[in-house]
């Protein structure tokens, strides 16, 4: 059964390797297979592969160009991207990341969940007490009202909570300096945004070497050269069979 398998697979092949000649000489099992030809075949050959070389070269410069080019975007892009992105997050900086969760309270950078209501962390007054059965942390805002979350002993360690609380403390001054620093590092953050729009010196260089890069790949002598020397062996080989190949 393997014998017949490999049989099977080794005339298909022929078969195959027969019909690619066929088309790429065509005019006849004479012209195509028989040795008195075989000197015609081989300069039509010579003729195509100088051909390919000649193509691929030029058109390996131009893939070359046009990648450099995407590259050159791709960077442009992305930083106007996060151009974006920093005087977005300047400007409304929303609750920030997570920076430690406990009990009823969850605090982010900017603002401080209570049972899942948001208190902002500019201005805000932290107080930390502790008696036998459960600590407290008292969070006032700058209206004067006051958010008292509870930590039963129980589930919570006292120090874990006064830990907790110091963070919050640290969050608010660290918050209290952004807010006042907002206005100069929003403007700061436009300016860059501007600069990183503007910037299009890499990019634009990029893009004239694609199209000169181009311009010579159509006007390539030795692409040129190659291409009529492939139309000739071809009309050669059209006056002897009557078929011009492809």
């Amino acid at each position: 059964m393997d014998v017949v398998r490999v049989l099977v697979l080794i005339t298909i092949g022929c078969a195959i390797w027969a019909g690619w000649q066929l088309h790429s000489f065509p005019g006849g099992w004479r012209f195509t297979f028989s040795s008195e030809h075989a000197g015609e075949r081989e300069h039509l050959t010579a003729a195509r592969r100088k051909w390919r070389k000649a193509e691929s070269t030029s058109y390996r410069r131009v893939a070359a160009a046009r990648a450099q080019e995407h590259r050159a975007q791709t960077l442009h892009d992305e930083r106007i991207r996060r151009a974006k992105e920093e005087l977005q997050r300047v400007r409304w900086p929303g609750r920030g990341e997570l920076v430690e969760a406990r009990g009823a309270m969850s605090l982010h950078q900017h603002v401080l969940l209570i049972a899942d209501e948001e208190t902002p962390l500019a201005r805000l007054c932290i107080r930390f007490e502790q008696d036998r059965q459960e600590s407290h942390i008292y969070a006032t805002r700058p209206d004067g009202a006051v958010r008292l979350t509870s930590f039963p002993n129980t589930a919570h360690e006292e120090g874990g909570v006064r830990r907790f609380a110091v963070r919050i403390e640290n969050a608010v001054a660290a918050e209290n300096t952004f807010r006042a620093q907002q206005k100069a590092l929003a403007a700061q953050a436009e300016t860059n945004l501007k600069e990183a729009q503007a910037d299009t010196g890499a990019r634009d260089a990029a893009r004239l070497h694609v199209a000169q890069t181009t311009s010579l790949h159509k006007n390539d002598h030795r692409r040129k050269s190659a291409r009529a020397e492939l139309d000739a062996a071809r009309k050669r080989w059209q006056s002897l069979t009557g078929k011009l190949p492809h």
